[in-house]
């Protein structure tokens, strides 16, 4: 097996640039990542979106425990998502940031400190768990709903929140919390209109790339490939 790479001590050392977009269940992360990705393809650039939990094997396994109402013990959800997680990062996140692509992650590790943290385990720890094998975004958007709104949306989606949403009031305080001690994060109110988190999202993102403008992103030019600096 290949070793994966420690993150710890690393927050932007790939080629690429890392965007996540978090909040709870029913906040429009999916919506956001649909409209900026088609937005920077459109404008060029190479972008990719990997949403989480993923349809590997242990996202599948994620997939049925939310289906059939099984529960687990927080320790062994997070054993659930870091895997997935690593199998993320090792067949598609990393690839694609070498190759100095735009990556949206519809989810990623800092929702685990949250839903976990929920159930009790310690977020930081989670944290630190992940970035043994995760790396640190360039980027993060919590789109911060209340839960009235949120298991309104749900229910309008589908029959039942699942046992994951059963406690988004935790969730979206742990949320705030790191939101308040961490650099690369910021918070848009999900109760805006889709058009308005969308230009905010998008206002963020370029001045992240303006920010990195030594770093070398993927341009698309007439169908052809071109490294740009941005």
């Amino acid at each position: 097996m290949n070793q994966m790479p420690s993150y710890l001590s690393s927050s932007s050392s790939h080629a690429g640039l890392l965007i996540a977009l978090e909040g709870i269940d029913g906040a429009g992360k999916t919506t956001q990542a649909n409209l900026l990705s088609n937005r920077l393809r459109a404008e060029g650039y190479d972008c990719v979106v990997f949403k989480e939990p993923t349809m590997g094997e242990w996202g599948r396994k994620i997939a049925l425990l939310s289906k059939n109402g099984r529960t687990l013990s927080a320790e062994e959800e997070l054993k659930y998502f870091y895997e997935d997680r690593r199998e993320d990062v090792q067949h598609n996140i990393e690839p694609a940031l070498k190759k100095g692509k735009i990556v949206i992650m519809d989810r990623y590790y800092y929702s685990t400190m949250a839903y976990q943290g929920a159930k009790g385990l310690v977020p930081e720890h989670i944290e630190q768990k992940n970035l043994e094998i995760a790396p640190k975004p360039d980027l993060v958007i919590v789109l911060d709903i209340d839960t009235s709104t949120a298991k309104h949306r749900i229910l309008l989606r589908k029959d039942q929140p699942n046992h994951f949403e059963q406690r988004l009031g935790p969730v979206r305080e742990i949320f705030q919390k790191i939101a308040k001690t961490r650099s690369e994060i910021n918070t848009i109110p999900g109760d805006l209109s889709i058009q308005e988190i969308h230009s905010r999202i998008y206002s963020l993102v370029i001045a992240k790339l303006e920010e990195k403008h030594e770093r070398r992103i993927v341009r698309y030019t007439r169908n052809s490939p071109t490294e740009a600096v941005v």
